[in-house]
């Protein structure tokens, strides 16, 4: 029996912006994608038998075939045979329904561990290519850090790794943005066309995130859920650097901040790139 434990770290988005309608339907956009040290822990055995199993210890996640993790040692098992039977098991520590990718997280770390278990690993290239069959983001989390994405997020280039800045992670109790309605949402003038700061503009501001933080789906999200509208006021009046990540309903400042009442919170750091062995 071989096995393997690793953290599956959440990622917040330090910038995002919309770049206009793509011919299919979605948008174009830019974004900064940023793990941080809050994480599941995930544990990959390869142990005498078939198939796949998993554990969690969050009742309310399926443990089948609907899960992104077991999809991921499924997509893992098909590129690259494994004897035996993959078991899974997660300790969840990151809010579900957050927009910080707790199960994209999960699935990357799957795919990771396989890897290290595997007689022939596939490397990390193969890996990120792999991942990005399940998500964008999980292709991004393979690695983690700090990275530029364009495309629908798919498109990446690795940053420097942004310097391990303390932050607060903030989350409205009973909140929910759904990604399709905070799209839906945006006006014309937040979806219209405008030009791509670029990778090496951000590369050459990446010591200090704070001072470029910025994300187009905040207004829209104000508007699907009052609740991320009022946390995100009572943030502005804290007098420190504050964003909400992807559609929400997660925000965060940076330093320690104090959440309202029917908020709860986490203190996090930025987290550097995960050592992928073949790097």
């Amino acid at each position: 029996m071989n096995a393997i434990t690793l953290p599956a770290y959440a990622k917040l988005n330090l910038y995002l912006e919309m770049l206009g309608r793509r011919p299919d339907g979605f948008h174009e956009l830019e974004t900064v994608f940023q793990t941080i040290d809050l994480h599941d822990e995930v544990r990959v055995t390869v142990e005498p038998g078939e198939g796949i199993t998993l554990h969690c210890d969050d009742a309310t996640l399926p443990c089948d075939a609907t899960n992104l993790a077991w999809r991921a040692a499924a997509a893992y098992r098909a590129a690259n045979p494994v004897s035996g039977r993959i078991s899974l098991g997660l300790v969840k520590r990151i809010p579900a329904g957050a927009g910080l990718g707790g199960g994209s997280a999960d699935a990357a770390a799957v795919l990771v561990a396989c890897d290290q278990l595997s007689a022939n690993p596939l490397g990390p290239a193969r890996l990120e290519t792999l991942a990005a069959t399940l998500g964008s983001d999980i292709s991004f989390l393979v690695r983690g850090g700090t990275a530029h994405a364009t495309g629908r997020g798919e498109v990446l280039s690795a940053l420097p790794d942004a310097p391990p800045l303390a932050l607060t992670l903030l989350m409205p109790d009973g909140a929910h943005c759904a990604t399709p309605a905070v799209y839906k949402a945006l006006t014309d003038a937040e979806r219209c066309p405008r030009p791509a700061l670029g990778r090496d503009w951000f590369a050459a501001r990446i010591t200090d995130p704070t001072a470029w933080l910025h994300n187009r789906l905040s207004a829209p999200a104000r508007r699907v859920c009052p609740a991320v509208g009022d946390l995100l006021d009572h943030l502005a009046g804290c007098g420190v650097p504050y964003l909400m990540t992807g559609s929400g309903a997660a925000c965060f400042a940076f330093g320690t901040v104090s959440p309202p009442p029917g908020v709860r919170s986490w203190p996090c750091r930025l987290a550097p790139a995960r050592p992928v062995p073949g790097n």
